[in-house]
């Protein structure tokens, strides 16, 4: 009697509860190495998720230093305008009080009469030229140009202190203001050249 032999068929490969494909089949042929894989996949989405995290935090890191050097940098511009109007406007006044000195020694020495309207622009030109030296102050705390500022103010205030009949100190206390002049300008365009590089 024959007996037929049947080969015996393979039980299907259970489920993966890994949650990688059927144990023993395919990539994993045993299910030590299909555990294997299935915790080098959560290590590589772990380590996928640090490297999004750290992207995240670089961003903002980078964010912040950008911001704060865009407002770093804004305010120096607008120090740098402040100190450029506050010399500007005592440059100005300055000059506007020595032309009203001038114009007091020459109606004194002409013997003309001074009027009330004079000695009021006067009085408002000297007045215009302590409050631009406050403006200064208040816009910088650089020794050298706040000094070279007072010397200004105190040349020019001497112009009128001369006796008008002296042509010669007049003259000279109109050049020293004219030196203290030029010396504030020139060192407040070399701060500001500085400021800008």
């Amino acid at each position: 009697m024959l007996v037929a032999v049947v080969p015996e068929t393979p039980a299907p490969h259970p489920p993966c509860p890994h949650g990688v494909g059927p144990c023993g089949q395919g990539r994993y042929r045993d299910p030590a190495a299909c555990r294997t894989g299935a915790a080098a996949g959560r290590g590589t989405f772990v380590i996928a998720a640090i490297i999004a995290v750290l992207g995240t935090l670089l961003g903002a890191v980078t964010a912040g230093v950008l911001q704060q050097f865009a407002t770093k940098s804004a305010r120096r511009d607008r120090d740098r305008q402040a100190l450029a109007a506050a010399v500007a406007g005592l440059l100005g006044a300055a000059t506007d009080h020595r032309s009203h000195q001038y114009l007091k020694h020459v109606l004194r020495r002409q013997g003309g009469e001074e009027t009330l309207e004079l000695r009021a622009a006067r009085y408002e030109a000297r007045s215009a030229m302590t409050k631009a030296l406050t403006a200064l102050v208040i816009a910088t705390d650089d020794p050298g140009l706040l000094a070279l500022a007072e010397r200004l103010v105190a040349a020019s205030n001497e112009v009128g202190e001369q006796p008008h009949a002296d042509r010669t100190a007049v003259d000279e206390a109109g050049n020293r203001a004219r030196e203290a002049h030029a010396a504030l300008q020139r060192a407040a365009a070399n701060h500001m050249r500085r400021a800008r590089g």
